[in-house]
């Protein structure tokens, strides 16, 4: 394999000084002259191979998130459908969102970034989307016997859970970091597998929820 181009060279150097960056200095203090200087180049070489600021960010959050894809999305497709779920329940509430890591701050302000800016909103809207689709399609591996309808309702559930919680351990919220979340997972993973759409009450005979 022949040596990588010097334009793919520096633009992984720029986006791992980026990262380093909104770490450090957060969204605002994210310029084109501190990843300069974090990335040990020239600000004009940094224009030159990403652009202007918000060039730097919407290819950023395409960067970044490359390394989801594999992690995630990727390794439950390819999975036996016998392992979908437990790789998808591991990734959710425990490796890929505890503990805490540097990432989470970047993605943060990537979130705040993409409140106004249409497009790293759309590749994050395009990343969790399709993160979604997978959760939804570990879900039909295990439950081929659920409605679509259901799925994707667990689906977005048990991502929200995996999100909101990460949220609160970032604040150090001490109940966040036990296993307090991966149980209202699994519970609702047993409610829609047992046939009861989420939202809808449990007759007084159905067993309660764990």
């Amino acid at each position: 394999m022949g040596r990588p181009s010097m334009a793919a060279e520096r633009t992984e150097q720029i986006m791992q000084a980026t990262g380093r960056c909104l770490r450090k200095n957060g969204l605002a203090g994210t310029t084109l002259e501190r990843v300069a200087e974090e990335s040990g180049l020239s600000r004009s070489h940094v224009r030159h191979y990403v652009g202007n600021r918000d060039d730097l960010l919407r290819g950023f959050a395409g960067w970044l998130y490359t390394g989801y894809q594999a992690e995630f999305i990727d390794r439950i497709a390819a999975a036996p459908d016998r392992e979908k779920l437990a790789i998808m329940m591991d990734y959710l509430f425990s490796s890929g969102f505890l503990p805490i890591s540097d990432d989470d701050t970047v993605i943060r302000e990537l979130i705040t970034a993409g409140i106004a800016d249409e497009g790293i909103r759309s590749t994050m809207q395009d990343h969790y989307t399709r993160a979604i689709q997978a959760v939804e399609d570990a879900i039909a591996a295990e439950h081929p016997e659920v409605t679509s309808g259901a799925r994707r309702t667990v689906a977005y559930g048990l991502w929200c859970l995996a999100m909101g919680n990460s949220m609160m351990a970032e604040l150090q919220l001490p109940v966040a970091s036990g296993g307090l979340v991966r149980t209202a997972a699994e519970a609702l993973l047993e409610k829609v597998s047992h046939g009861s759409p989420p939202g809808t009450a449990s007759s007084p005979a159905a067993a309660p929820m764990r």
